[in-house]
């Protein structure tokens, strides 16, 4: 069944495969030790990461997936948002796109994406321009040999740019506020590049593509059971998507690099 899971090839289709993700990344997970509890960081390879979650009993309390890519984009950190029926080590951050100059309150567009790692990042200030990778889990995509094929398949108005972005983890379509405001998006863009990946786990295969949509870079994985069509250079893919992201510090190294004394016993 398609999840964000099986957007990175975790197809699984039963509570015991699930059980069995948790035990290897409790045993292969780097462990690093915050206030909260503890996150076990496991990257098998080809950009899968896995981030489960510890209490300080040792109790497992959450897992969330990642995708590690090269995509980089700057926006500017406004607020963090903690959810009532999340774990304590779950968190996200609200931002803006492409921030104008040294303003983090203004920028192209808002959005918000869930942080794996977010206690990691406590120390960050807020407001702060940061720049972030950011994966896009699809929940359904479309894709389009070209511009001209991607206008002709829009029948109704108004007509999607091939580089939009809509953050509908903002606001409903009838513009009212979400609240909590949640990680998702609709978003279209040129793909720039893309491939066929297989987790190292399971064997099972991904599509990844480098997206460029409006004013961000992101990049897009999904469940092959969900994309009709082939993904092509150069071409345009459209869908909805979950947004998980992790900053990077002043160095270029993710936030989990300079966090090493965190490391539990």
């Amino acid at each position: 069944m398609p999840s964000h899971l099986s957007d990175i090839g975790f197809d699984f289709n039963t509570e015991e495969e699930f059980s069995d993700l948790a035990y290897q990344t409790y045993e292969r997970g780097a462990r690093l030790r915050v206030e909260q509890g503890v996150y076990l960081h496991w990257s098998p390879g080809e950009g899968v990461e896995v981030w489960g979650q510890l209490d300080h009993e040792e109790n497992f309390i959450g897992l969330n997936p990642h995708f590690a890519g090269d995509s980089l984009m700057s926006v500017g950190l406004t607020a963090r948002i903690e959810r009532d029926e999340a774990s304590m080590l779950d968190g996200a951050f609200h931002c803006w796109a492409n921030p104008s100059g040294d303003d983090a309150e203004l920028g192209d567009y808002p959005f918000v994406f869930d942080a794996p790692d977010f206690r990691l990042c406590d120390s960050v200030k807020l407001p702060s321009i940061v720049e972030a990778q950011i994966a896009a889990f699809a929940h359904e995509l479309s894709v389009f040999e070209s511009e001209e094929a991607y206008y002709a398949s829009q029948s109704e108005e108004p007509k999607f740019a091939a580089e939009s972005f809509i953050p509908s983890g903002l606001f409903t379509p009838e513009m009212e506020d979400v609240e909590p405001p949640q990680a998702h998006a609709i978003l279209t863009g040129h793909v720039l590049n893309t491939a066929l990946r297989i987790n190292p786990v399971t064997k099972s295969e991904f599509l990844w593509a480098k997206v460029q949509t409006f004013s961000g870079v992101f990049d897009v994985v999904a469940d092959p059971l969900i994309v009709s069509g082939a993904v092509v250079e150069g071409g345009i893919i459209h869908g909805s998507f979950w947004l998980s992201g992790r900053l990077r510090n002043t160095d270029g190294k993710m936030e989990l690099d300079s966090l090493r004394r965190f490391f539990a016993a």
